[in-house]
């Protein structure tokens, strides 16, 4: 059965970029489906809610360029670490996959113009802490991946689109799917196991929401398929 892979991005013009890449891979493990959540945080939380709440979502990929200060690294990376600048609220980002180099980002619900409103964080953009927000409260695993595009700056709201498009065309989706293959082929495996576990402990059906919601935590958190089975075995 082929997994359902669900590509999100802010802009048409960077949907756009990742449909192009995509097609020519014809990964044929995954249903690779396109949502375009837009500009502006609200925009991202109906969004999203409203397709994860009408479609299964094996894992969700948050696709999409950020500011960045002047002097910052302008390759791709993951986020592992998001800053909101509206109340200073601090959250590690669940890290299901290794694929990137990882780095922090403020995130912020106006388009930012002055280095000096980063509060020292080199990046910014204005949605990936409600990624993070909704796929925690769904369940849902999903990696934030970034390319910074636009340095901050008085023009940071003067985006170029085909500039923005093309810059995105060399992203290597066909490694990031081996690797999201590769977590799932696990995750389900531990699925199994998880379900026999279930009926011999005749655990509640909250309970056993509660057994899965602890399991991505630890694989999130880096630990193994079989140190998660052995200690799960162990609380039988």
């Amino acid at each position: 059965m082929k997994k359902h892979i669900l590509i999100t991005c802010a802009l048409s013009a960077e949907l756009k970029s990742a449909k192009s890449i995509i097609r020519q891979l014809n990964y044929k493990n995954f249903d690779v489906k396109f949502l375009n959540i837009w500009v502006w945080v609200y925009n991202t939380i109906y969004s999203i809610k409203d397709y994860l709440s009408k479609n299964k979502v094996d894992f969700l990929v948050n696709f999409w360029v950020c500011w960045s200060v002047d002097n910052a690294s302008k390759d791709y990376f993951q986020v592992y670490r998001i800053k909101k600048l509206s109340d200073n609220k601090e959250i590690l980002t669940p890290i299901y996959i290794d694929f990137l180099s990882l780095k922090s980002i403020l995130c912020s619900d106006k388009i930012i113009t002055k280095e000096n409103e980063l509060l020292d964080e080199q990046y910014v953009d204005m949605e990936s802490f409600w990624i993070d927000f909704i796929c925690e409260k769904e369940w849902v695993p999903f990696i934030i991946i970034k390319k910074p595009f636009d340095v901050v700056s008085n023009e940071s709201k003067k985006v170029n689109l085909l500039d923005l498009q093309k810059s995105l065309l060399d992203f290597d989706f066909y490694t990031l799917f081996k690797k999201i293959d590769l977590f799932l082929n696990e995750n389900k495996k531990l699925d199994l196991d998880i379900e026999f576990w279930f009926l011999k402990r005749r655990c509640s059906f909250q309970e056993f929401e509660q057994i899965k919601k602890d399991i991505n935590k630890r694989l999130s958190l880096g630990s193994k398929i079989e140190d998660i089975k052995q200690y799960y075995k162990k609380q039988i």
